[in-house]
């Protein structure tokens, strides 16, 4: 529970996931754009990540959602401006607090 208290106050940041720990929802929604952008740098963070993405349908349909947005942004010709990506990225902060 505390560290759970703590990742959230801290974005999912700390402390660390340890090797043999599960996730909740509620923590993946806030690592999801991380670790959908390669951001994670933590083996065991990525690895209870991607367990439960794979155990949940939930987090899963909301990953594969994230991954075709981001795949239909990065196949437009022109350029996505800051302030959409911007308007995404809190759009998916409030999916994930829900």
């Amino acid at each position: 529970m505390i560290r759970m208290m703590f990742r959230r106050a801290t974005g999912g940041r700390w402390p660390r996931v340890r090797s043999d720990e599960r996730l909740s929802c509620g923590e993946v929604g806030r690592l999801l754009q991380r670790y959908l952008d390669g951001e994670l740098d933590g083996a065991a963070e990525v690895d209870a990540l991607a367990a439960h993405l794979d155990e949940c349908e939930g987090c899963g349909l909301e990953a594969d959602t994230y991954r075709r947005i981001k795949a239909t942004l990065e196949a437009r010709r022109t350029p996505v401006s800051a302030e959409t990506v911007e308007r995404l990225r809190q759009f998916g902060e409030r999916l994930a607090e829900h």
